[in-house]
């Protein structure tokens, strides 16, 4: 996923990114907020350990244009 906008600057502020790279991270979460319900027809498991890697993910990133988040679980 891409960071960057047409509009940036050359030089982008880790700031920047590392805010762009949370609120994309947490619209994941968001988006992922269903699965954890009593009565989901999903792998719960699997998708709780998908969400923990969403949570854990800003602590090994190093702040870039680009990021892959963890791949949610089919």
């Amino acid at each position: 996923m891409n960071l960057t906008t047409d509009f940036d600057p050359i030089d982008i502020p880790d700031e920047w990114l590392v805010e762009r790279m949370r609120l994309h991270r947490n619209a994941l979460l968001a988006a992922s907020d269903w699965t954890q319900t009593l009565d989901s027809p999903v792998d719960r498991d699997a998708w709780a350990v998908y969400r923990q890697a969403l949570r854990d993910f800003p602590a090994t990133w190093t702040p870039a244009p680009t990021v892959t988040f963890p791949q949610e679980p089919c």
